[in-house]
């Protein structure tokens, strides 16, 4: 990189984080900036399937991340009304690829990313406002007066990003649904299972994430924007009569934030000159497969290994996004669509949702999902 070395990323989620400490392990000048005044602890849990673990391997942290979470060997599909409709045996896909899948809080692994951090510099209170790029560098300019200047800067910012609308004005498209996500001090009913109930439009998850807790989500065929402030009794009148634990867990939990789920359709390019995204600013996704956080991981490794040059910077991060664009569209597309059968309230898709899980051969769902999940840095 010719000028002005440093690399800055914007937003402190887990792309960013993961990208940052990608680049720091790379000898790089790495500032984050984050517009709130510390490290929110955002979220609940999150699966981290093999794909995370093998990227987080690229930087030291998959052992911990096993250590701070919980490994899960199983995936259980039931009723609202408690029936078993099938079991997979997803552990196998972990023995396979010599990384497992782990259930860990989102706090959690945040802070293992930022713990990594190193020379790294995570400055708080700094909300972009806008930028200016030249041939040398970029100019980021925040909400609080202040100016900064580097190489190259990468939007980590979200789904609501501040960078993507300065180069992409294409429109988040709203999936249908919203979800609820919260952390549960009841220990999970089934250790070392990720369980899946179904209902009419409606789904209920969870799994175990370490230090006692379980992480559960519930998702429901909504209009956009539709909000009830009182959450807990929200979802106590829409899954307080499902099969145990659900209610339980549901009154065991304070805070249940929820969000409309959105994505966005295929783009060729996701930045502009020394400006590039990842994670949730570049492709958001619908959370039926458990990839938006795995995506945004992988993201930041390969960005990292992108910007391992002293070459023509404009050309790294076209060939970064090229080959994550390849990776992340069809992930998003089945996404949508997997999300679609599971939350489809209509008898056809409520029969082929059924036969998809009840009769479909385990070893093909599992050698599909073994491809889904195979990490290539």
């Amino acid at each position: 990189m010719s000028g002005d070395d440093r690399i800055m990323v914007i937003g402190s989620g887990l792309g960013g984080l993961t990208a940052a400490v990608a680049l720091q392990r790379r000898g790089k000048d790495v500032v984050l900036f984050e517009q709130f005044d510390k490290l929110l602890e955002v979220g609940a849990g999150i699966t981290l399937n093999s794909n995370a673990i093998t990227a987080l391997r690229e930087i030291g942290l998959d052992k911990t991340a096993e250590e701070r979470g919980s490994v899960l060997e199983k995936f259980a599909h039931r009723s609202s009304g408690g029936k078993l409709i099938t079991t997979w045996d997803t552990g196998s896909i972990g023995r396979n690829l010599h990384a497992p899948i782990v259930g860990i809080s989102r706090p959690e692994i945040q802070r293992s990313l930022a713990e990594s951090l190193g020379d790294a510099e995570l400055r708080f209170g700094h909300k972009l406002v806008g930028l200016e790029q030249d041939g040398s560098g970029v100019t980021a300019r925040f909400e609080n007066g202040a100016e900064e200047r580097g190489a190259v800067l990468i939007g980590a910012d979200g789904g609501n990003s501040t960078v993507r609308p300065l180069f992409d004005a294409t429109p988040r498209r709203y999936s249908g649904y919203t979800t609820w996500l919260a952390l549960s001090n009841v220990e999970n009913f089934a250790p070392g299972t990720h369980t899946q109930w179904y209902g009419n439009g409606s789904i209920v998850g969870s799994h175990a994430v370490g230090g006692g807790k379980s992480y559960w989500y519930a998702s429901k065929t909504a209009p956009e924007g539709e909000r009830d402030p009182d959450t807990k009794k929200e979802c106590l009148d829409i899954f307080g009569d499902w099969h145990e634990p659900v209610p339980e867990m549901i009154r065991a939990t304070d805070n249940i934030p929820r969000s409309d789920i959105y994505d966005l359709p295929r783009r060729d390019r996701w930045g502009e000159g020394r400006v590039t995204l990842l994670g949730d600013a570049a492709h958001p996704m619908a959370p039926a497969l458990g990839q938006g956080a795995c995506q945004a991981i992988e993201d930041g490794v390969i960005l990292a290994s992108y910007l391992d040059t002293d070459g023509d910077v404009d050309a790294a991060l076209r060939a970064y996004e090229a080959k994550r664009i390849e990776r992340t569209a069809p992930i998003a597309k089945r996404a949508g669509l997997q999300g679609k059968l599971m939350q489809g309230d209509n008898p056809a898709i409520r029969f082929a949702r059924y036969a998809s899980f009840k009769f479909a051969p385990e070893g093909q769902v599992l050698k599909s999902f073994q491809k889904l999940l195979t990490f290539e840095g």
